[in-house]
């Protein structure tokens, strides 16, 4: 039906509505009468309730168009009021509720039925579906036909949500209870037709699944022992309000004859007049554990003859840590009774210092349910003592935790034996260094986190020069005091993380097991050369010497020491032959790479303080609709003549990025105002933060100040995050970021499936969306194992109702791929370049223009 006859049919409404005026207004008398008036006040009156009603209201042609609705009905379904009056009710009612619908319809047309009430789904406008429930009613004509009908309509989609949790919930609960093999009862009274049993309680007693249960069937199974006991505790829950039932007994299976011991609680519900109406609670099968708790108690015999008579101190400890057993050894070692332990705390018998250190491992025994153990010094007289303390949790039948058995083992003299031999074979008496030995008995290991998780190590090998000249001129004292304080040095310019060697004569070995970037080696190589060419005070003579140091990289120069270690020696040697006092890595072009990095590194230091930086922004769109929903700031430096993909790594290295990124969120905002400032819509700015900013312990604060100068809500900004970054401290970065989204912050998770999170983290990530990396994109047609894991990103991250951004999309095959896989966003060349601010004005202006409703 066109827009013409909509509206002729409007007018026609405008009048026919009203019987009276109708016959008024076809008649052709004009003159107003106190009738006329109060019909016209009447018909005022309910045109203003039609339009302010706080429901869904509308009049319908019979052949099912709209003439009339109000505001409400147009919020419910998603239309505008012109759009929503060229359609039917058929057009907008979901196909799976239509049939129903029209059933009905034919009969209030027909006047079997004077008015219908439905449940039904309408179709809204974006797609989605709204619940809502519909009360119909037909106006007749004069002549008995409909002229139209009267709809009111109610959202009732929370309502809907609510049963189908409490459905969901009941649902689950029955699984749970099912898995644990409970069973439940409700009980109101021996003839009470609404007593419920359970399938677990047809277990428990060993009756067939489906049989019909009474209280005296079931009394009549428990073993004769127990019987009397049970129907006693029964009858005096049901006769004190405050008594909960809660016993074990034996059950003998009907069928099976089987014997089984059952755990049963149950609570009583009282009525003021009448006293107990029902008992309900439930049954659990503890027959394993009751068999365990025999073997326990024989256990327990054996045990005790062993604790008396092992060495080891033994303490027994009750909840609050007050000694409740002590073995033979206990009094041999410390010369006092029984007595003086039991019943006592440690600190009323020993100094505090001396327990102290020990404490907490109880303590923790005690809350966590879990063995302790660790290793102490204790200065003891006659000097220091090497235990070995381990807390032992001892439950309860309940399963709680009632005591913990510290056992204390002296290995003192084992543990000076181990030391002095390991010390002497695998270190170097000189220096104090790890010596070749040991280097080679940790080879296997050195290298093995690189290997794992695909970083680069590096191996540094350092000879002193002119070391020998030094040693024959003033002689061999002197050469060691010379070798002691240049380990001394090399030790403080490594890491944490390096280890050391002294693997011979005036020759060192650094290994560098964790290498983020190589300009790093190179980093560490020439702090080296730098504390080596300080003067060496040996006496009373003061000498210069320097150092020649090659680097091998891991894995690129070998997969395992011993080649690293000839091609760092072999790089030491160009280092020599080139000059001496600096450090060369093993490939020449690879060293001039290096070079060029640390130059480049240089270059960044001043870059922020020049200006040089600048932002682009590319659009990231609704899958469906093409709608705009964000962009993405990246960073550019023109300046320096080279991608991102090469400057960011390098200001990361040298720490400059945190600066330039508090710049891009400054610069985010910006912005943000301007483009409002001139018109656009407020356009989300997400930015990317670095592993280094986490580690800014007050990083949530700077952004939120950040917001708060400019004067913008939280929605403004969005926070893009690799899984790297958040997995250096998982515990702090979701504080951190869940503070952010608390404020209105969407939180991204960039280039997801390349980091080395487990998927298993994902559901307490406190983000918003997932962005799956570009390489899976590119590779969806040509490689199965991608397409794969890009349906399990998407499936997952849609079950967490998370948004699903696809990178990289260059192709309409790209995009016509993730969009049928799930993704609700795309991002990509095909949709739009980076742009500057200006161009992505224009971009939103033609986007705007070319099609309204995708901005």
């Amino acid at each position: 039906m066109g827009t013409q006859d909509a509206t002729n049919r409007r007018r026609y409404f405008s009048v026919a509505s009203s019987p009276t005026l109708a016959a008024v207004s076809s008649s052709g008398q004009q003159q107003s009468t106190p009738a006329v008036e109060r019909l016209s006040l009447q018909q005022q009156d309910f045109s203003a309730s039609f339009e302010h009603a706080s429901i869904g209201m509308a009049l319908l042609a019979p052949d099912g168009s709209w003439l009339q609705v109000n505001q409400a009905l147009c919020d419910i379904v998603g239309y505008p009021r012109e759009e929503l009056l060229t359609l039917s009710f058929q057009a907008i009612t979901h196909p799976a509720d239509l049939d129903v619908d029209l059933a009905l319809v034919r009969q209030l047309v027909a006047g079997d039925i004077p008015n219908y009430r439905l449940e039904k789904r309408y179709l809204r406008k974006d797609g989605s579906t709204v619940w809502a429930r519909l009360n119909a009613t037909v106006v007749r004509d004069a002549a008995g036909q409909p002229a139209f009908f009267v709809s009111v309509v109610e959202n009732i989609s929370d309502r809907r949500a609510a049963i189908e949790a409490l459905a969901q919930s009941q649902r689950r609960l029955l699984i749970a209870m099912d898995a644990t093999q409970l069973g439940l009862f409700d009980y109101y009274g021996p003839t009470d037709q609404r007593n419920y049993w359970s399938d677990g309680i047809h277990r428990h007693f060993g009756i067939p699944s489906g049989d019909r249960l009474t209280i005296d069937r079931l009394l009549g199974l428990i073993h004769p022992a127990d019987a009397p006991r049970v129907t006693q505790a029964i009858a005096a829950s049901m006769a004190e309000p405050e008594l909960r039932f809660h016993e074990e007994y034996r059950t003998i299976g009907e069928t099976d004859g089987q014997l089984r011991w059952l755990e049963a609680t149950g609570e009583t519900f009282y009525d003021q007049e009448i006293g107990a109406v029902r008992m309900v609670g439930t049954t659990l099968d503890i027959t394993r554990r009751k068999a365990l708790e025999d073997e326990l108690r024989g256990a327990a015999t054996r045990f005790q003859t062993a604790f008396d008579n092992i060495p080891d101190v033994v303490v027994i400890y009750d909840r609050e840590l007050r000694i409740q057993y002590i073995n033979p050894a206990t009094m041999r070692t410390t010369g006092l009774t029984v007595d003086a332990f039991l019943g006592r705390r440690e600190d009323e018998i020993f100094p505090a210092d001396l327990i102290a250190p020990w404490q907490p491992l109880l303590r923790a025994a005690f809350d966590e349910g879990k063995v302790q153990t660790t290793e102490l010094q204790v200065e003891l007289a006659p000097g220091t003592r090497h235990l070995q303390i381990t807390c032992v949790p001892l439950r309860r039948s309940d399963g709680e935790v009632g005591e913990v058995m510290g056992i204390t083992h002296d290995f003192t003299d084992r543990k000076r034996a181990e030391e002095q031999a390991v010390r002497a074979a695998l270190h170097d008496q000189l220096t104090g260094l790890p010596n070749r030995t040991l280097l080679f008995e940790y080879s296997d290991h050195v290298f093995e986190p690189a290997r794992r998780r695909g970083h680069e190590a590096a191996v540094l090998f350092i000879d002193l020069d002119r070391f020998k000249a030094i040693n024959d001129l003033h002689g061999h004292q002197a050469g060691d005091s010379l070798l002691v304080e240049a380990a001394h040095r090399i030790e403080h310019c490594v890491r944490k993380s390096d280890l050391a060697f002294r693997i011979g004569g005036d020759e060192f070995l650094v290994v560098l097991p964790h290498l983020e970037q190589q300009a790093e080696a190179a980093q560490i190589a020439q702090r080296i050369n730098e504390a080596m060419t300080k003067s060496f005070t040996l006496g009373t003579t003061t000498v210069d010497i320097s150092a020649s140091i090659g680097i091998s990289l891991f894995p690129r120069d070998g997969a395992d020491l011993q080649s690293l270690v000839n091609a760092a020696d072999n790089a030491m040697y160009l280092a020599k032959e080139s000059g001496k006092n600096q450090w060369q890595f093993f490939a020449a072009q690879l060293s001039d790479k290096v070079h060029a990095q640390i130059q480049l590194q240089q270059q960044l230091r001043g870059a922020l303080a020049r200006g040089e930086f600048r932002l682009a922004f590319q659009p990231l769109v609704d899958a469906g609709s093409g709608q705009l929903k964000s962009v993405e700031a990246l960073l550019r430096w023109p300046a320096g003549g080279v991608g991102p993909d090469q400057f960011i790594p390098a200001a990361e290295a040298i720490g400059q990025i945190v600066a330039i990124g508090e710049w891009v969120i400054d610069e985010a905002c910006r912005q943000h105002l301007a483009w409002q400032a001139a018109g656009l819509p407020a356009i989300p700015v997400a930015v990317n933060v670095s592993a280094l900013q986490l580690r800014q312990r007050d990083f949530p604060d700077r952004l939120l100040d950040k917001l708060q100068k400019y004067g913008l809500p939280g929605a403004a900004l969005q926070v893009e995050v690799t899984e790297s970054a958040m997995m250096e401290d998982l515990e702090r970065a979701i504080g951190m970021l869940t503070r952010l989204r608390s404020a209105g912050i969407r939180i991204s998770l960039d280039d997801f499936g390349t980091g080395f999170s487990s998927l298993s983290y994902l559901s307490r990530l406190p983000i918003d969306k997932i962005k799956i990396d570009k390489s899976f994109v590119w590779q969806l047609a040509d490689r199965p194992e991608s397409r794969a894991i890009t349906e399990a990103i998407i499936t997952i991250g849609r079950r967490l109702s998370l948004d699903i951004v696809a990178e990289g999309i260059e192709t309409d095959a790209m995009r016509d791929a993730v969009t049928t896989l799930g993704c609700t966003e795309l991002q990509g060349y095909l949709l739009s370049r980076p742009l500057n601010a200006g161009q992505l004005a224009d971009w939103v202006a033609a986007k705007a223009q070319a099609s309204p409703d995708c901005t």
